[in-house]
C-alpha cells in the first residue's frame, strides 16, 4: 500500500483499493492507521466535497 501511494501521490482509498484488488473499507482503515503512525499524510487540497487522498509523509 505504501508503494502504491508513493507511486501515486494523492491517491484516494477507492483508487488504491482498485489497484490492489482489495476492499475499499480495508484499504481506508489501513491508510488511516498508516497516517496515525506518521507514514502517510492526508492531502487537504481541493474542495471539501472531494474524497480524501493520501501521500507519503515527509
Amino acid at each position: 500500500m505504501l508503494a502504491h501511494v508513493a507511486a501515486h501521490p494523492g491517491a484516494t482509498p477507492r483508487q488504491t483499493a482498485r489497484s490492489l484488488g482489495a476492499a475499499e473499507k480495508v484499504v481506508a482503515r489501513s491508510l488511516s492507521r498508516l497516517t496515525d503512525d506518521g507514514l502517510l499524510e492526508r492531502c487537504e487540497e481541493g474542495p471539501a466535497s472531494e474524497p480524501r487522498s493520501y501521500r507519503l509523509a515527509g
